[in-house]
């Protein structure tokens, strides 16, 4: 690798590279989600940028990290509307290829009053990436962020990362670890491991908590994050275990919260934050993205972020303590 003159290497194009498909989140409002085999009356709200590494890579672009998104769209309207999205967000996407004849990437999200919502997904035709293009976009890149559907595909990107000395952060929701052993092969080719409380229970068959979080460590990871909405957020590494509260928030619709809180928990805690800081201004940026209809239309810069977190001085502080001796069972 190039050095510079006093030794060390130069730095790298991207601090985060999210890997994975955007998609268009075709919106509708509806006072609940139908039943099976029933009907709803909705109403449309609009198309809107989205897809969950994609949103990770701009918020983490408002948030001032050097982001790039690797993945595909369609030759269609909604794979143009998504790479204007990252022009918006000042989101490096010349490694987005776009597939002629194959439709973007959509899902039809149904936001109930309150802001909680439904997603149905439909994801692009399976493709292989390029094994050499991969490995030259993950050179680039100090952390690679990804949603491991498919585990083969995982390997090769888990493989190439730590070839090049990138970390790996996951998102295992539900959807992506179902059950314990789909959880513990995904978990040990990772760095760090986001879950949201259903994805942590389906994962490990525990709640969250310290004892549970342990056991997911001892697979491999130095980190195991979990943000359970408005019950807050927990953090755990080999030496440390931090939980915070939610911050007061007025809930538009809860897309793209999650993926704020992973992005703002990466900038902190890459930028020296220890867990309790990293935490806090994650939760922080969650209540800020809450606020607005869209995965994307609220997510805050960091001064809003700073602006909650000085706002909020006065409340309820992240807690810590010594860590506890590992647990099993995950």
């Amino acid at each position: 690798m190039r050095q510079t003159e006093n030794g060390a290497p130069p730095p790298r194009r991207w601090q985060l590279l999210s890997y994975g498909d955007p998609c268009a989140d075709i919106v509708l409002a509806a006072e609940r989600p139908p039943e099976l085999g029933g009907k709803v009356l909705g109403r449309p709200l609009g198309v809107l940028a989205g897809g969950t590494t994609a949103n990770v890579a701009c918020a983490a672009a408002r948030l001032g990290l050097r982001s790039a998104v690797y993945g595909r769209t369609g030759a269609d309207p909604h794979g143009d509307l998504l790479r204007a999205s990252f022009e918006q967000f000042g989101v490096d996407h010349g490694c987005l290829r776009r597939d002629a004849g194959e439709a973007s990437a959509s899902a039809i999200v149904i936001v109930a009053p309150g802001g909680e919502k439904s997603v149905i997904y439909q994801p692009m035709a399976a493709a292989p990436p390029d094994p050499l293009e991969l490995a030259e976009a993950v050179a680039r890149a100090e952390l690679v962020y990804a949603m491991p559907y498919g585990l083969e595909e995982f390997d090769l990107l888990s493989t190439l990362a730590r070839r090049h000395g990138a970390l790996v952060a996951i998102d295992l929701e539900a959807a992506v670890a179902p059950d314990v052993p789909a959880m513990r092969l995904r978990a040990s080719r990772a760095d760090i491991v986001f879950f949201n409380q259903a994805g942590f229970e389906a994962g490990t068959g525990m709640a969250p908590g310290e004892t549970a979080m342990r056991a997911v460590l001892a697979l491999g990871p130095r980190l195991v994050v979990v943000s359970m909405g408005a019950a807050g957020a927990m953090a755990a590494s080999a030496g440390d275990f931090a939980s915070q509260d939610a911050f007061p928030a007025t809930v538009v619709d809860t897309a793209g919260a999650g993926d704020s809180f992973n992005a703002a928990f990466l900038a902190a805690w890459r930028g020296g934050a220890d867990l309790a800081r990293a935490l806090r201004f994650a939760c922080a940026a969650a209540s800020c993205t809450v606020a607005a209809l869209g995965a994307r239309t609220a997510l805050p810069a960091r001064a809003a972020v700073e602006a909650v977190l000085a706002r909020e001085a006065g409340g309820t502080p992240a807690r810590t303590t010594a860590p506890a001796a590992a647990g099993s069972g995950a």
